[in-house]
């Protein structure tokens, strides 16, 4: 239904990016820098493991921040899943077809280069974002 997307990460609400950094890097995955993202309100540090999946570690930036609510209801958490995309607005409108709500974007993000994001949420999914290509 989707075929042009593909896996590019999966995204953490933590409290804390240094103290839930290190049990990744004891398992092996090797940290960015971390960035803060004033525009989504998160600290953002993206963690990498040959073999595994991309982890995204966000944490709240400031009291706006869309991952204090993960953070009340369940702490530390899965928060989305990513996936990259050629065509943003294109993808975009099929998943506004199968009942997907647009929360936020596309708007660039300066962890990801300023490569257009936007987050999605439907109720049977869970909430994904997309990343243009």
């Amino acid at each position: 239904m989707f075929p042009g997307l593909v896996f590019h990460h999966i995204g953490i609400a933590c409290r804390d990016i240094g103290k839930t950094m290190e049990f990744y890097v004891n398992m092996g995955y090797t940290p960015a820098d971390v960035v803060d993202d004033c525009l989504q309100h998160v600290k953002v540090c993206f963690l990498d493991k040959e073999g595994a999946p991309r982890i995204e570690l966000l944490a709240p930036l400031d009291e706006q921040s869309p991952v204090l609510r993960t953070l009340d209801s369940s702490g530390v958490a899965p928060y989305h899943i990513c996936y990259s995309v050629s065509d943003i607005d294109k993808a975009i409108a099929g998943l506004r077809k199968q009942r997907f709500l647009l929360l936020n974007g596309p708007v660039p993000a300066c962890a990801m280069e300023d490569r257009r994001i936007a987050f999605l949420f439907q109720k049977h999914t869970g909430l994904i974002e997309l990343v243009e290509r």
